[in-house]
Parts: structure tokens; C-alpha cells; sequence
């Protein structure tokens, strides 16, 4: 039952987190692809374990969202070249 969790999650924010250039690029950024979406989905199966409601998973998702944006803003220029390496 968790396994179906984690793969209906992983499934589901790889179709919200992907475009078609990423699927086009055969480089090591295809990993990348996976990795966000995989985190996000064992994130939610955690939750989905402890009985979190969904609308709370939710909450917990934007507020995540939006801490890493604030971080994004802070320190952008690092984000940018680890992601490009």
C-alpha cells in the first residue's frame, strides 16, 4: 500500500514537474528530473503515514515551496551553478 502511495506521488509530480525539453535532453539532468519528484512523493508517502490530511500535506508543500524560493533568492547564484554542473 505505501509502495503504491510513493508510486502514485512520484508518477503524479513527474508530470507536474517535467517539460518536454528536459525529457529531450539525454545528459546527466535527466537524473535531476527524477530526483525533486521522488523527494516530493516520499515527502507525501511520510505523510500519508502519519495520517496527515490532505489539505495539511498541501500547506506543508507550499510552505516548503515557499522557503525554498526564499532561499532560491538568497543564495541563487549557488543553486545555479550546482544545478549546471
Amino acid at each position: 500500500m505505501i509502495i503504491g502511495v510513493f508510486l502514485f506521488y512520484f508518477l503524479l509530480f513527474i508530470f507536474v514537474f517535467s517539460s518536454p525539453e528536459k525529457w529531450k535532453q539525454k545528459d546527466k539532468r535527466l537524473n535531476r528530473l527524477f530526483v525533486f519528484p521522488a523527494l516530493v512523493a516520499l515527502l507525501m508517502t511520510l505523510l500519508t503515514v502519519v495520517k496527515v490530511f490532505f489539505i495539511y500535506k498541501i500547506f506543508i508543500l507550499l510552505f516548503a515551496g515557499f522557503t525554498l524560493l526564499l532561499g532560491y533568492w538568497q543564495w541563487g547564484n549557488q543553486f545555479k551553478n550546482w544545478w549546471n554542473h
